[in-house]
């Protein structure tokens, strides 16, 4: 599944992650930026799972910002429509959707929901993460502060957090079957959601080739 990372700070929220699709078996089919941006309200909504499910949830989700032009009304619409939306999924392409904004009542704050239940989190419930999210294998809290983040911003932690996860091999909830693969690829982007707008940053582009199963050890041409 696609690694992401989100992050809020007083007057902002990071949203960081990683650009490549693929096959069960790791192959990459596509590299894009995967962070849509909601031209109506301060939010930014981004997925990691079956592609076509998360973008038909991108879609709902940023069309009730059109509609609303509030991040409060637009969380408070998505809430009251995961509720009923778990009666009539089918479940066979899990996905997680991180939500980062400029909320009218809270500030930058970040909410995620997921399709499926996993440790704490219970399927198609909104949680509200006001000290952030981030989705993938990511190192642990002794092993952050060896590697040398600092939490001060994802311009300059991501690289090294997404580094980490590109080496680490994994069995997605999306494709079990496929076995462990490398699923951090393409290039890593860096989204900020400001209350009046948005900017983004491309951090690092991997050598990966479309075709191809990520190779974290592959070197440029």
């Amino acid at each position: 599944m696609t690694g992401f990372i989100l992050k809020p700070f007083r007057d902002r929220v990071e949203i960081a992650s990683d650009g490549a699709s693929y096959l069960p078996d790791g192959t990459i089919v596509g590299v894009s930026c995967k962070v849509q941006l909601s031209d109506h309200a301060p939010l930014a909504v981004v997925g990691s799972g079956a592609v076509s499910v998360v973008a038909m949830i991108n879609e709902m989700i940023l069309r009730a910002a059109e509609l609303t032009c509030s991040v409060d009304q637009t969380i408070s619409i998505l809430s009251e429509s995961l509720k009923s939306a778990a009666y009539g999924y089918s479940g066979d392409s899990p996905v997680r959707i991180g939500i980062g904004a400029i909320s009218e009542t809270r500030g930058a704050t970040t909410f995620v929901f997921s399709t499926f239940s996993e440790g704490d989190m219970e399927a198609f419930r909104l949680y509200e993460r006001p000290t952030g999210f981030g989705q993938g294998f990511l190192p642990s809290g002794d092993e952050m502060l060896k590697l040398g983040v600092t939490g001060k911003s994802l311009e300059s932690d991501a690289p090294i957090l997404f580094e980490y996860m590109r080496r680490q091999k994994e069995t997605t909830i999306v494709y079990p079957e496929g076995g462990p693969i490398f699923s951090i690829g393409g290039h890593l982007d860096l989204t900020f959601v400001f209350p009046d707008g948005y900017e983004q940053r491309r951090l690092l582009t991997w050598p990966d080739v479309i075709g191809e199963k990520v190779d974290p050890e592959r070197t440029g041409s």
